[in-house]
């Protein structure tokens, strides 16, 4: 049986010129491995593009290389002596490296069975999970405070505003789009809807929310950086999850100007960056609590209405979530 990868095959800013589709015979499973047929694929295309540019130090990337992180799908194929996973499992996947295939074969230890494979499980782990453990670990958030969230109609956004009201905070969600407002809207989670295409981020915050913020959640960079900076209240913590502005413009801005802690000293503030993989051993506790939540009705996961379908969609799949136009999780059925 043959499985169409798709892969990097040289480094390169352009995603097309990067990357190509191969077809591989799948490899024998070895006595703790599983097979599995993946159904849907999570894009996350900052990340992606940071891969093939060769710009992530802590990945040695041997061509032709799989990427991709995470997916869902069901067991088709076990080991002898697996022994928690059987034929016909949905299974959930966050392996770098993996996830941009058809099938994969990965050991046992390293899948966790959820209820079905659909995009909404997909949305959960990881993306939820980052948003739990990010709001948890790093912004320690606490009830009532009021947090300023950047991208908030996205994959990883949506979730924080919805985690955040759960602890009776007064959200702020930050979008570009009447279709990202009308998502927001649908979560009935947000006190204010900042769109940043009709209205100026930075002056609403320096009118309504000056030295206000106790927690910012950022994932933009720049502009939106120095804007949630400038309004963070005392002992306010500016979370980075991401770098989307700088990346987009293939290097970081170089700037002259005071260093970051003039303008947070006096305030006993912070800057804090969250990565997912440094909080591995919390992984389980978050997935549970979410799962939990989303199968009761309490948490939405969202996913972006458009299809994308097959391998070679990931591309283009990729394209539309760089140009911003994501609403909810942006996912590929394969």
């Amino acid at each position: 049986m043959q499985n169409k990868q798709l892969v990097i095959r040289e480094f390169s800013n352009d995603i097309q010129e990067a990357t190509g589709i191969i077809e591989s015979p799948i490899s024998e499973l070895g006595s703790t491995d599983i097979l599995i047929k993946n159904t849907y694929v999570g894009i996350n295309a900052l990340y992606d593009r940071e891969l093939y540019r060769g710009k992530v130090p802590y990945i040695n990337i041997q061509f032709p290389y799989v990427f991709g992180v995470e997916a869902v799908g069901n067991v088709i194929g076990i080991g002898k002596d697996v022994k928690h996973v059987k034929n016909g499992d949905a299974v959930s996947t966050v392996k770098v490296g993996t996830a941009y295939q058809e099938y994969q074969v990965i050991s046992e230890s390293e899948v966790i069975t959820i209820p079905e494979a659909t995009p909404e499980y997909l949305t959960l782990n990881p993306t939820g999970v980052s948003a739990y453990l990010a709001l948890k670990k790093v912004a320690e958030l606490q009830p009532n405070e009021v947090i300023a969230v950047s991208a908030a109609a996205g994959g990883l956004g949506h979730i924080i505003v919805q985690l955040a009201k759960q602890k009776g905070c007064h959200v702020i969600a930050i979008c570009g789009t009447e279709e990202k407002e009308v998502l927001l809207q649908s979560l009935n989670c947000c006190d204010h809807i900042i769109n940043h295409r009709k209205e100026d981020v930075e002056t609403v915050l320096n009118t309504e929310y000056a030295s206000k913020i106790d927690v910012a959640f950022d994932s933009v960079g720049r502009h939106m950086f120095d804007s949630f900076l400038k309004n963070l209240a005392p002992l306010g913590r500016l979370i980075v999850s991401g770098l989307a502005t700088e990346i987009n413009e293939g290097k970081f801005e170089t700037i002259n100007s005071p260093r970051v802690y003039e303008s947070i000293y006096w305030k006993g503030a912070s800057v804090r960056c969250f990565m997912n993989h440094l909080y591995k051993s919390e992984h389980p506790e978050a997935r549970k609590i979410l799962f939990k939540q989303y199968q009761k009705g309490i948490l939405q996961a969202k996913v972006d209405p458009t299809e994308f379908k097959g391998i070679a969609s990931i591309i283009e799949a990729s394209k539309y979530l760089l140009e911003g136009k994501s609403c909810g999780k942006v996912v590929v059925s394969l």
